[in-house]
């Protein structure tokens, strides 16, 4: 696994599993409200768990999920290629699935560790649609796919469990390239994917990072630091510049008024400073009627 790539979050590294998460793996995955819920039995040993990093999380986009404090894996998440998955047998489509240690729930690191794998499918591996199922009571990863944008395709009865020897009720969602680009448009119809911002934080380019503040900071006429130049994305949870997160007044009216974006407010036409956007860019009009 050496060479593989690594991605880095606002709190997360995502890396290659090693041998050596033998321990971590056995600590949370023996832990019977972890695997049996996603169709797998709890880890009995360090061996069983040293296995299943040799034979099982050695796919070629499995990664360990770790903090960045300590780089200790705590979960897991996959995109499974073709080959490696019964929910496509197109190359250009792949199946999501992750777990994560109980220890860790409530915190929403797996959202964030999905997003950041998403980014990857879609902006690297040139996916067109991303796969993910659960089953039957597994809210919380029901919940995880309904952040990220997933769409409900199918429910299935008396699917085989192989690994417990049951059958299951399971529940299958997608979320097609179009659909994720379009959680970038910003409130005022902007484009995130597009703003230098946004690209110097996905690509941790410090020199990216450091033109934008000085450019913004010239724009602006207040001193902007290239530590504040972080973001996800307007409408996407995750961190924000701080005039993106709590100072943009159209994002602030749009939050206040419960819109998924300006283009869903009766008021729009008349907004001068949605006006100021669009007035100045098509692009942003089009995406708001789009």
């Amino acid at each position: 696994m050496e060479g593989r790539k690594s991605f880095r979050t606002e709190r997360l590294l995502l890396r290659p599993w090693e041998e050596s998460d033998a321990e971590s793996l056995y600590e949370y995955a023996r832990d019977p409200a972890v695997g049996p819920i996603a169709g797998w039995p709890p880890h009995t040993s360090v061996e069983e768990s040293l296995n299943v990093i040799k034979n099982v999380l050695n796919g070629l986009e499995a990664y360990a999920v770790c903090l960045k404090t300590d780089g200790k894996a705590i979960g897991a998440i996959e995109l499974k290629l073709n080959g490696h998955t019964d929910m496509t047998e197109r190359d250009d489509e792949c199946e999501l699935g992750y777990w994560l240690g109980k220890p860790f729930w409530g915190r929403g690191i797996i959202p964030e560790a999905a997003r950041e794998l998403l980014r990857h499918a879609f902006e690297e591996c040139g996916m067109k649609k991303v796969w993910c199922g659960y089953y039957d009571g597994n809210d919380k990863s029901r919940r995880v796919q309904e952040k990220c944008g997933f769409v409900y395709q199918w429910t299935s009865r008396d699917l085989d469990v192989p690994l417990l020897h049951e059958k299951r009720t399971g529940h299958v969602s997608c979320l097609s390239k179009e659909e994720y680009l379009k959680q970038f448009i910003a409130y005022c119809g902007l484009n995130c994917a597009q703003c230098d911002a946004r690209i110097a934080t996905v690509t941790n380019d410090e020199v990216l990072r450091a033109r934008v503040a000085k450019e913004w900071s010239e724009l602006n006429g207040v001193d902007i630091t290239p530590d504040m130049i972080h973001c996800t994305g307007c409408r996407i949870d995750g961190v924000k510049t701080p005039y993106c997160q709590s100072l943009c007044p159209i994002r602030q009216c749009a939050l206040g008024k419960d819109f998924k974006i300006c283009s869903d407010c009766g008021d729009m036409n008349r907004c001068e400073k949605v006006g100021a956007i669009i007035g100045n860019n098509t692009t942003a009009l089009s995406n708001l009627r789009g």
